[in-house]
C-alpha cells in the first residue's frame, strides 16, 4: 500500500511539471492550420489570440505568418481574422501588409452600424487594426495624408484619432493647416479637441 502512495506521489509530480500537455493548451500550428479553415477560423482566432499574448514562443509564430496571410487576395472570414488578430495583438510586422490591404477600402463592417461605429473604426477592419498595433504604424498611416483622395485621407485621419498617443495628436496637429478639404480640417479639429478613446 505504501509503495502505491509514493508511486501515486511520483506521477502526480511528473505530470504537474510537464509543460502545455497537461493543461491542454493547442498547439499554435495547429490553431494557425484551424484559422485558415472557414468553418474553424473564428474560434481558432480567440485561441490565437489567448495563446499569443500568454507564450512569447507561440507569439512570434502568429507573427511570422499573419502577414503572409492579410496578402492574400480573398477577403473572406478567415482573411478577417487575421487582419482582427495583427490589431489584437499589436503585430507591427503587419503594417506593410496592412497598407496593401488598406487600398482595398473599408471592409468588415456591420450592417446597420452608426457613426460612432464609423469613428471607432469598427466598419474598417484594416483600418482599426492599424490604429490598434499604434505608434509603430504612424510613418504608413502619416503618408496616407498626402493622397489625393479625400476618403483616404479621411480614414488616415480616423486611423490617428484612434491611436490617441502624443505622436498621433502632433501628426494631426500638422496635417491640420494643411489640410485642404474643409470637413476633413473640421475632423481634425473636432478630434484635437476630444482627447480620442485611449
Amino acid at each position: 500500500m505504501k509503495l502505491l502512495w509514493i508511486m501515486s506521489l511520483r506521477l502526480a509530480f511528473i505530470l504537474s511539471n510537464v509543460p502545455c500537455v497537461a493543461q491542454n493548451v493547442p498547439d499554435v500550428g495547429e490553431l494557425i492550420s484551424r484559422l485558415n479553415r472557414p468553418d474553424s477560423t473564428d474560434r481558432a482566432a480567440k485561441q490565437i489570440a489567448e495563446v499569443a499574448t500568454k507564450d512569447a514562443k507561440a507569439r512570434e509564430i502568429v507573427v511570422k505568418t499573419l502577414p503572409e496571410m492579410i496578402d492574400k487576395p480573398e477577403t473572406d472570414e478567415v482573411w478577417l481574422n487575421a487582419v482582427r488578430l495583427a490589431g489584437q495583438l499589436k503585430v507591427q510586422e503587419a503594417v506593410p501588409s496592412l497598407m496593401t490591404a488598406f487600398a482595398r477600402g473599408p471592409l468588415g463592417g456591420r450592417i446597420g452600424s452608426t457613426m460612432t461605429d464609423e469613428f471607432r473604426l469598427n466598419k474598417d477592419v484594416v483600418a482599426k487594426a492599424l490604429s490598434q498595433i499604434g505608434d509603430p504604424a504612424i510613418p504608413a498611416v502619416t503618408s496616407l495624408l498626402a493622397s489625393g483622395e479625400l476618403k483616404t485621407r479621411r480614414r488616415a485621419v480616423l486611423i490617428l484619432q484612434n491611436m490617441g498617443t502624443p505622436a498621433a495628436r502632433k501628426v494631426l496637429q500638422e496635417r491640420l493647416p494643411q489640410e485642404t478639404n474643409p470637413r476633413i480640417k473640421e475632423l481634425i479639429a473636432n478630434g484635437l479637441h476630444d482627447p480620442g478613446p485611449n
